[in-house]
């Protein structure tokens, strides 16, 4: 009696699993996916023709599992936009706080365990006035540049950026180091000067191709403009003669 009802269990296990002792290539490999960053994260598994064969967003620092064939996988996953198509930033507002991860891995495995570590692709600006700005007039700092947003791989989206420094700090998307990025100082409405600010981030030694991108500190004195680049322990200054 025993037998006969533990038969059904093995059959039907054996029909839904692969056997020892046949061909194992063909059987799926169990993936397991350590998504570490800030949540919640949004992630993708595609195939090597890029179906997609799992989706889903979880909380921060979380693992998940799936069968995936063996070949090749893409895994994405993004932190702060919506992974469909990456980031696109509106004209006027800063960039949102992002972190990304894309990788493609071979899954010629049983099992199979992937980290995959999201990194900070934004930039913090940091802006310090030294001294009564425009003498006691009222001052705004706006930020311009090319790079409106970010595809799922951290490629830069091109378009017109717009970003008032709000609170004395922006938010700014990864770019290459050669992509416009300017400085306006705007009184009563009107830009009354404008730095090349992409310059001398890139003159400074900033490196936009880090990993995790390093956030950026300011000084900005409106009598004889003095911008100073902190970078950790290192600094740049430019004395700029200008008349508000």
């Amino acid at each position: 009696m025993a037998g006969r009802t533990l038969l059904p269990v093995i059959t039907a296990f054996a029909l839904l699993s692969c056997s020892v002792k046949e061909d194992r290539s063909a059987c799926p490999c169990l993936l397991a996916v350590n998504l570490t960053g800030p949540g919640p994260i949004e992630y993708r598994i595609e195939d090597s023709v890029g179906e997609i064969l799992h989706e889903g967003t979880v909380p921060r620092d979380t693992v998940v599992y799936h069968d995936v064939p063996r070949d090749r996988v893409r895994i994405i996953a993004v932190s702060g936009a919506a992974l469909e198509d990456g980031v696109r930033i509106p004209y006027g507002e800063q960039s949102p706080p992002l972190y990304l991860y894309d990788a493609w891995i071979r899954t010629d495995f049983e099992t199979l365990r992937a980290d995959a570590v999201l990194h900070k692709s934004y930039c913090n600006l940091r802006l310090e006035l030294d001294g009564p700005p425009g003498n006691g007039k009222p001052v705004e700092v706006k930020v311009r540049g090319q790079v409106c947003g970010l595809s799922p791989d951290g490629r830069p989206k091109y378009g017109e950026f717009c970003c008032p420094v709000t609170g004395m700090s922006c938010l700014l998307p990864r770019q290459s180091p050669s992509d416009l990025l300017l400085l306006d100082i705007v009184m009563q409405d009107k830009v009354v000067r404008t730095f090349s600010l992409g310059t001398y981030i890139r003159e400074a030694g900033y490196d936009w191709t880090d990993t995790d991108l390093k956030d950026i500190t300011i000084c900005l004195s409106l009598s004889v403009t003095q911008i100073t680049l902190k970078l950790g322990d290192w600094s740049h200054t430019e004395n700029i003669n200008v008349e508000i």
